[in-house]
């Protein structure tokens, strides 16, 4: 009762809030501003907890997170669940609004992940690739871009007429906008199979990437023509060529200015010396431009990206998008949850709009399959290798959802298209993953005839100790590439696979906590090695500094120089020790006997698994060769992060004779406490472990536990006060 006497004095304070007839009557009211500020708030809370765990079912099922978050949003969206009334709610938490399913103020957030996004997307993008890289990739990116907006504009016509009845041309606004959605391309889905399968060096894996360069380009025009074509009304072939002008125009305008002076503008911004500023005014400038676009009669979001393009070529783009990721985590999720509130689900249902949505999903699959796959049949690839660069191009995500947004909020489009591009957003992010990871299992070749000069590829693999390690020589080994010269990006966010380049080098580097992984031609691997050994000695000269750390045995000593009588419960160390991982009499006479002997006590106690007895051990014996845990007074720590356990555990000893454990004040330890941390779920340990100094501070205390001859005497001392 006591431990649960916080949640529900939360609980009833809540309840009491909701049933407020002040409050009721505050969010009730529509012109009254504290009201709606009040309902954003608890709307923001609620699209948070529903984004989280519809992204983490959906990882648990092996699944895309964003779909999840989608999938929240049309739960607890307005057409739904949101618009059911209950205490404090008379309107429901998200109530249906006439001219637009939410509100103004919780689209605007919507919008401004919408920006973050694509300003994201352009710092992520390669542009001396899409200037430079294969020819290959330019010829598909460019037939794939035109034969889906094609495909997608013929369906729109087709469809609407033979199923919904309605007669559109091509020129009109859904149709169009339907090709401008059949165009996107979410690469990270097939980034991340590549990466899987060691091909993103691959021919085919070059071709993708490079590829859906030129698809987010070509699709940022096509959009900004349309939204003009869209906006004026006008289907004249004079006024249509004027409105691609003014779009390729503007667009061209502000992205060669901004290549032009990214160096000077990235110089600029490095002086301000503050990395958290340095990205804020960077995202600044980002919302002046996307206001600026907007203003001009183009989408905010591609002001966004071409800001993004801007800073992709500078060495500030991996500063950014690191400090830019707890933004993106915040807003991203919500833009996902709101798309999904967007969804009117009784016109979704319907046969007609579920039948439109399939048959165009065909349409969106074929028109990648052939517009990518049939060029490259012509570029030397076999129909295997074709197969594959087409089944890569056939996802699409972020892209298409903002562009169906933009469309919706606009009146462009009605709620049976945004249904229609959302099912074929869900449909192709779910099939592409098993069947290009299929296609790649095949180790035949996939180009009819291999060049004169075959570039070899080569895999360099690096085993991490543990994670924590890895974390560290991941931030130096991104530093030192940077340090060379290299352009880094990762391949989508929040993923950890990096592609590194610098004039004809190309390196693909996958990040794991147990490995780092390089895929490279072969001329670059002696880099790899050298660099990799340069970062290594880097480190090391840093750990012998800290070791030869003057203050260190002092504060080691410190830990137990606390005020007598001081004691502490916040540990509850009955929750983490069990009554069969104590013992009054160990044997042990070294060091390494004792460790032994305390991990048999959790081996007996059921608490780790007998298989994991070396590697524990292992783990134990690293951390004491960083520094001995060996304290003062008797007493012995020893501690290790390990992979071994999933919450914190520990085991207590007593020698009677004392053991020599290297301890800070010379003198044998006679009280051990062994303590396992899980290294991929932390867990406030250092506040047990100084919870159970403060207890062994008191000299009676580390009597009392001396003189216990039974396991249930320890144990029962142990948990009374610590």
């Amino acid at each position: 009762m006591k431990k649960h006497l916080f949640l529900y004095l939360f609980l009833f304070f809540t309840l009491t809030v909701l049933c407020s007839p002040l409050y009721a009557a505050e969010t009730g009211s529509e012109t009254n501003l504290i009201g709606k500020t009040h309902l954003l708030v608890f709307q923001l809370s609620i699209i948070l907890f529903a984004a989280w765990l519809g992204g983490l079912c959906f990882i648990k099922w092996k699944l895309p997170a964003v779909l999840g978050e989608i999938i929240a949003g049309v739960i607890i969206g307005p057409y739904f669940l949101g618009k059911i009334p209950f205490l404090g709610f008379e309107h429901g938490l998200f109530p249906l609004h006439q001219a637009f399913p939410i509100s103004i103020e919780l689209y605007s957030f919507a919008t401004i992940a919408s920006i973050i996004l694509l300003f994201l997307v352009g710092l992520e993008t390669d542009i001396d690739a899409f200037i430079q890289f294969s020819l290959a990739g330019s010829v598909v990116g460019i037939f794939g871009v035109i034969v889906s907006f094609l495909a997608g504009d013929l369906a729109g016509v087709l469809l609407s007429k033979y199923i919904l009845g309605i007669h559109y041309g091509f020129l009109d606004p859904i149709p169009l906008f339907l090709g401008v959605i059949s165009m996107a391309t979410s690469v990270s889905i097939s980034a991340r199979i590549l990466s899987g399968k060691r091909k993103m060096n691959s021919p085919e894996g070059v071709t993708i990437l490079s590829s859906a360069i030129i698809d987010d380009v070509l699709g940022i025009i096509t959009l900004a023509v349309v939204l003009g074509m869209a906006k004026s009304g006008s289907v004249r072939w004079q006024e249509i060529s004027l409105i691609t002008l003014k779009a390729v125009g503007i667009w061209l305008f502000f992205t060669l200015l901004g290549l032009r002076y990214a160096y000077l503008l990235s110089k600029w911004l490095k002086k301000i010396k503050n990395r958290e500023m340095i990205t804020i005014i960077s995202f600044a400038l980002t919302l002046l431009l996307a206001g600026i676009f907007e203003k001009s009669g183009l989408a905010m979001i591609i002001g966004a990206y071409v800001m993004g393009l801007t800073l992709s070529k500078t060495d500030l783009s991996f500063i950014i998008q690191e400090k830019l990721e707890m933004l993106q985590k915040f807003f991203v999720p919500i833009f996902f949850c709101v798309m999904g509130m967007l969804i009117n689900l009784e016109k979704m249902a319907s046969p007609d709009i579920l039948l439109f949505g399939l048959i165009f999903v065909v349409f969106a699959i074929l028109s990648k399959l052939i517009g990518c796959g049939l060029p490259a049949l012509f570029l030397n690839f076999n129909i295997r290798g074709a197969l594959r660069i087409g089944v890569g191009m056939i996802p699409r995500g972020e892209v298409a959802l903002i562009i169906a947004g933009i469309g919706l909020s606009a009146g462009l489009i009605n709620d049976e298209i945004f249904s229609v591009a959302l099912i074929t957003t869900f449909v192709t992010i779910l099939i592409t993953p098993p069947i290009l990871d299929k296609l790649l299992d095949s180790p035949k070749p996939v180009l009819r005839k291999e060049p004169p000069v075959k570039k070899e590829l080569k895999t360099i693999r690096f085993a991490m100790p543990n994670q924590e390690t890895a974390e560290l020589l991941l931030r130096k080994v991104l530093e030192v590439f940077e340090g060379e010269g290299f352009f880094i990006h990762s391949m989508g966010r929040g993923s950890r696979i990096f592609n590194i380049r610098k004039n004809r080098s190309f390196i693909t580097f996958t990040y794991t906590p147990q490995e780092f992984i390089f895929d490279c031609l072969v001329q670059d691997a002696a880099f790899i090695h050298t660099l990799f050994y340069e970062v290594i000695a880097d480190v090391e000269q840093y750990m012998k500094h800290l070791q030869s750390f003057s203050e260190t045995e002092e504060i080691g000593k410190k830990i137990f120089e606390m005020e007598n009588g001081v004691g502490g419960h916040a540990s509850k160390g009955h929750n983490v020790l069990s009554p069969l991982a104590v013992k009054t009499n160990l044997k042990g006479q070294t060091k390494k006997e004792i460790l032994e002997e305390l991990v048999d006590l959790l081996l007996q106690s059921g608490q780790i698994k007998y298989s994991k007895k070396d590697q524990v051990l292992r783990d134990l014996w690293e951390r004491e060769a960083t520094m001995s845990t060996g304290m003062q007074d008797g007493i012995a720590l020893p501690h290790s992060k390990t992979l071994c356990v999933d919450r914190l555990t520990i085991a207590v000893g007593i020698s009677q004779k004392g053991v020599d454990f290297a301890s800070l004040d010379k003198n044998p330890a006679k009280i051990f406490i062994l303590t396992l941390i899980p290294q991929l779920n932390p867990q406030p340990y250092l506040r047990t472990m100084s919870e159970m100094s403060r207890f062994l501070i008191i000299e009676k205390n580390r009597d009392d536990i001396l003189t216990c001859r039974t396991k249930s005497e320890l144990f029962n001392l142990l948990t009374r006060h610590i």
